[in-house]
């Protein structure tokens, strides 16, 4: 197949989002796939070894948000002659607001969407504007699509009624960029990886954990705050670093309130670092690829009064120094987690799309 990956960043953006698209690309090239990028941020064609194919001008002027409606509208508009640039089978893209030229192009060809969370909720969250244009229009936008791939089986249940093929595809990792930890900490450790300002993640119930066990040391990577005897704030870390700390930790913490988000179901890549780490975690939802009964995993409930100290303690001296645990961690993280099985499984759903449709 030759797939086109329609992407809303500069290619040189290293984001999450980003690293993402270039990880699951790249087992599309491997299993011997044609991988196109088109940005629709630098107007720009790349090839799978990202080089630059075709580029056009964007529109370089500011006047607020209509200077920015309107470099969206030309952007949508020179996205068809993008696209007649290079013959291909399918587009690949994640859920994007309605732009009219871009609809309409992106009607011409087969197109998959990945859904990674529910855009209603979304878009309420960022603005009350952008949230009635998007209610407007989503049909629009969805109506162009051959077929959905959602992050979570919820996700799935809010897409069934458009009676297009649809498949759940949790996030995965690369598990071989990461070695089981063979550290060793005096005290229970435990880290959590993050993003300012965004409430379902709990920040506020780990400082109250770090509070409630003076005992224990807490690392919180990326945001920053005032450090107190047992939580220290990296703020951003690269990779590299942030996969050091994680490997000199006994325990992961996941997501906390989710609830505050409007979702149940989630699969972030923090938890998959832990675990191919053979970190232990705590987290607080229901998982796309786990059971919830896992003796490395310890769910709490999804709601404000999830944070229960004893169960906490628990779980910390049941598994605390256990090597058999991290082993377990680890083998599920390469078993189920591992991005090759994930995207195998991708792009079966990408073929009996283009068969059927």
């Amino acid at each position: 197949m030759t797939i086109v990956y329609l992407i809303d960043y500069d290619i040189n953006t290293r984001n999450g989002v980003m690293q993402k698209i270039l990880q699951q690309s790249s087992v599309w090239v491997q299993e011997g796939h044609t991988v196109y990028y088109i940005s629709t941020k630098t107007l720009s064609i790349y090839n799978s070894n990202l080089a630059l194919l075709e580029r056009f001008k964007p529109l370089s002027f500011s006047f607020g948000r209509l200077g920015t409606a309107l470099q969206l509208l030309y952007s949508s508009f020179l996205l068809g002659k993008l696209l007649k640039k290079i013959k291909f089978d399918l587009i690949y893209t994640r859920y994007r607001l309605y732009m009219p030229f871009m609809t309409k192009e992106l009607k011409k060809y087969k197109v998959i969407m990945e859904i990674n969370s529910d855009d209603t909720l979304e878009f309420t969250l960022r603005s009350k504007v952008t949230h009635y244009y998007n209610m407007l229009t989503r049909l629009y936008v969805l109506n162009t699509v051959n077929g959905f791939i959602c992050v979570s089986k919820e996700l799935q249940s809010r897409f069934t009624y458009l009676n297009k093929p649809i498949e759940v595809i949790a996030n995965g990792i690369d598990t071989s960029k990461y070695n089981l930890s063979q550290h060793v900490n005096k005290v229970p450790t435990f880290v959590f990886i993050g993003t300012p300002n965004q409430s379902w993640h709990g920040l506020d119930k780990i400082q109250k954990i770090a509070e409630h066990f003076k005992e224990y040391q807490f690392y919180i990577i990326g945001t920053n705050g005032t450090n107190t005897k047992n939580i220290n704030y990296l703020g951003y870390l690269d990779q590299e670093k942030s996969t050091q700390i994680i490997q000199n930790s006994d325990f992961g913490i996941g997501t906390l309130s989710l609830y505050k988000n409007g979702l149940t179901e989630a699969s972030p890549l923090k938890t998959r670092q832990y675990l191919a780490c053979g970190i232990p975690i705590i987290y607080a939802y229901k998982d796309t690829d786990l059971k919830g009964n896992e003796t490395f995993a310890l769910r709490l409930t999804n709601d404000e009064k999830n944070i229960n100290y004893d169960e906490i303690n628990s779980f910390v001296q049941k598994v605390y120094h256990k090597k058999e645990i991290k082993e377990d961690a680890r083998k599920f993280a390469v078993d189920t987690l591992e991005y090759n099985i994930k995207e195998k499984k991708r792009l079966a759903f990408f073929q009996k799309v283009l068969n059927e449709t």
